[in-house]
């Protein structure tokens, strides 16, 4: 069985919660115009149409990475931590994360619906059901994870190559990913068992065994640098290629929902990037760990 030591804070990690939320935000921010920016005939394109342009195109593209990054980035550290910790045989005080998970989708569907008295909420009602599914999958996914911990760390334990079948995993469902992005998307509006959709589930997972993974693996900080600034030069020369050679529809599978490639190799090299803290606890803000402590994952 493998060993881990319990992993104090580290304050690159912490910085990486707080960089995944802002990463979601610019992502809903600039989604409409990418959206725009990638359908010419659509009506904000046809009443801005600087946004056909190559560069603006090749900028909304990249940073169409970032949600899916973001959400990847939230699985990769969850992983990191709570699942070597299960391998290891401590104690997850899993009621206590499924209480607070829940507890927080109560206060925020309940301050939803007193919005909803006050200004026009159309999706938000107690007569409809896919603001509180659906649009929460992100949620609802990270809770089975954490009930299904203790099972994958049983699974661990028993299959010393588990780390190789993450890999091998890894591949599958990306491979999958990109045949949806690329070849087959399906309807716009999936149902929650659609297989397309189940794909989205199935990513988060990887990412969620992959931060498993990485926290046995420690890569010499010159490394996990040099993958991450490769990382992101690849990203950004990719969506201006696709841009330059007039292909938005390929600028968007780049960036497919949550079963972007692109966006989960940005994330993995960010966590490993993160990982090699190089200052104590004492020396980082009180605000980052204050901050950080209030985010999913």
């Amino acid at each position: 069985m493998e060993k881990t030591v319990k992993k104090p804070r580290n304050p690159r990690i912490e910085a990486l919660r707080l960089v995944a939320i802002v990463a979601i935000a610019v992502f809903h921010t600039f989604q409409p115009w990418f959206a725009a920016a990638a359908d010419a005939s659509s009506e904000l394109a046809l009443s801005f149409p600087w946004l056909g342009n190559t560069g603006c195109l090749a900028v909304l593209g990249w940073l169409n990475l970032l949600g899916a990054y973001g959400n990847h980035v939230f699985y990769l550290i969850s992983g990191y931590f709570l699942l070597p910790s299960a391998i290891s045989g401590r104690p997850l005080r899993t009621g206590r994360k499924v209480m607070v998970i829940l507890v927080s989708v109560l206060f925020y569907a309940t301050l939803s619906l007193l919005l909803g008295r006050i200004v026009t909420l159309e999706s938000v009602s107690l007569h409809q059901t896919e603001w509180l599914l659906g649009d929460l999958e992100f949620i609802w996914v990270y809770l089975a994870l954490v009930l299904l911990t203790p099972l994958m760390a049983q699974v661990a334990r028993r299959l010393p190559q588990w780390r190789r079948a993450v890999l091998v995993l890894a591949g599958v469902v990306f491979g999958l990913s990109a045949y949806i992005a690329f070849v087959s998307p399906g309807e716009a509006d999936r149902g929650l068992l659609e297989w397309r959709k189940l794909m989205s589930a199935a990513s988060y997972l990887v990412a969620y065994l992959t931060g498993a993974a990485l926290s046995y693996k420690q890569a010499s900080p010159a490394k996990t640098k040099r993958l991450l600034v490769g990382c992101i030069l690849a990203s950004v020369l990719i969506e201006r290629g696709l841009a330059v050679a007039g292909r938005p529809d390929l600028v968007a599978a780049t960036s497919f929902k949550s079963t972007s490639l692109l966006s989960y190799l940005l994330a993995v090299a960010s966590l490993a990037y993160a990982r090699q803290s190089t200052g104590e606890r004492k020396n980082a803000p009180s605000w980052l760990f204050a901050a950080a402590s209030s985010i999913l994952g």
